[in-house]
């Protein structure tokens, strides 16, 4: 990194490109991992997979609450677990509309062979965490909270409102 980074200056007004920044490094640096091993999984597959796994076969709306995450996201990482021969489709017994994901029996043995590496992964992780003082899983879980409870957007519009009361009225 340079001597001055713009985005830790810009503090939280640069948080999104500074999360971003960093879950790329680590995507990065876990796909070297899995290479390193030749286990043939991507790190963007992980939340879907172990859900499956945990879970047992989850529709993709499902998934997508379950996750948090988008379905259009969702749909992404099933279409390439199912391509990876990990995963299968299916259609729900009783509604033929829903797309249920499982894992295949190829899938279920990639679990079983990727769950040591997560440990030494884990470990890995929160030594680096700790190193930073420890508490960045837990204020993150904080701040999701807080936004779960109140937007980012709503934040915002509040503050313009705030900002605007705070204006000197002029004269017409």
């Amino acid at each position: 990194m340079p001597d001055t980074d713009l985005m830790s200056e810009l503090g939280a007004l640069a948080l999104v490109s500074r999360l971003k920044r960093l879950s790329d490094a680590l995507a990065q640096d876990v796909s070297r991992v899995y290479e390193s091993v030749d286990v043939g999984f991507e790190p963007r597959w992980f939340p879907v997979f172990v859900y499956l796994y945990r879970q047992g076969p989850t529709s993709i709306t499902e998934l997508a609450r379950g996750l948090g995450v988008s379905h259009p996201g969702i749909n992404k990482t099933a279409n390439e677990l199912i391509e990876a021969k990990l995963a299968a489709p299916y259609r729900d017994r009783n509604d033929k509309r829903k797309r249920v994901l499982a894992l295949t029996s190829i899938g279920r043995e990639k679990y079983q062979k990727l769950e040591p590496m997560w440990l030494a992964v884990r470990e890995a992780m929160q030594s680096a965490i700790d190193e930073g003082g420890g508490e960045f899983l837990q204020e993150l879980g904080q701040l999701e909270t807080s936004l779960h409870q109140k937007s980012f957007l709503e934040r915002f519009k509040d503050q313009v409102r705030q900002n605007e009361q705070q204006l000197p009225q002029t004269a017409s």
